[in-house]
């Protein structure tokens, strides 16, 4: 070999492949436990966006299950001389008479509980259970809906008309003492929102107990503290009949 002859230069790597050669290199080692990972991540967040469309489609069936069960409730009733209609043209069923339609709709509601018992609006559906109850005589069935209804919606605006709810359940029931602490609890602390239907409720408490003095002091209270309560006038006229006896 001359000594002219110059051993060859190597030509110079592309430093952009020579990173990747690199990395490559250092983490072939950890290619399956990567792989593996990355698609684990990839059905985790497959699995969490199917279950958050998935309760996203079952509230709305929940919502659509109430309402229809709302409907029912206030189909008008069906004449003997009205033509019978398919379920196309009328899907929500009617009924003849009042004990027909609120049976049915308890009946909708026992389906509600089976499919979407654990929904949102599961407190909304027993407070409405418990009002068709107290409509049909069964006045042991609404007290326990409504004290259901109070036992898990403790912030709920709805609580006043459950409460109110109870209160006649125990009326109805004898329990006047009872029912007369569920009204003096609906007072509210500030404002009037409800305090006319509060004290109607006592006064009719204090007069089956035999208080008419108390009776017709709470009912000034309503005619005196709001004027404008529809209840004004009827409080009125108690009054006349309390103070005349």
């Amino acid at each position: 070999m001359s000594k002219y002859t110059r051993k060859q230069r190597q030509p110079q790597q592309d430093e952009f492949l020579s990173f990747w050669d690199k990395l490559f290199r250092k983490v072939e080692p950890y290619a399956r436990a990567i792989g593996i990972t990355v698609v684990t991540a990839g059905v985790l967040i497959a699995v969490v966006y199917g279950v958050t469309r998935w309760m996203e489609k079952k509230s709305q069936s929940a919502t659509e299950a109430f309402g229809r069960a709302v409907r029912i409730y206030e189909a008008e009733l069906q004449t003997g001389d009205e033509p019978t209609k398919t379920e196309e043209e009328n899907p929500v069923p009617r009924f003849k008479t009042e004990k027909e339609r609120a049976e049915a709709t308890l009946r909708e509601l026992d389906e509600f509980d089976k499919k979407y018992g654990r929904s949102a609006t599961a407190d909304e559906v027993t407070l409405f259970r418990a009002g068709v109850s107290y409509d049909l005589g069964r006045h042991e069935d609404a007290a326990a809906n409504y004290e259901k209804f109070l036992k898990n919606a403790h912030a709920s605006p709805l609580t006043t008309m459950a409460k109110e709810g109870l209160g006649l359940c125990k009326e109805q029931g004898g329990k006047l003492d009872e029912a007369l602490k569920l009204y003096q609890e609906l007072e509210p602390k500030t404002g009037d929102f409800f305090r006319d239907r509060a004290l109607w409720d006592q006064a009719r408490v204090y007069t089956k107990k035999g208080d008419k003095k108390k009776a017709a002091e709470r009912l000034k209270e309503l005619v005196a503290k709001m004027p404008t309560s529809p209840l004004k006038d009827e409080a009125q006229t108690q009054i006349a009949q309390l103070e005349g006896t």
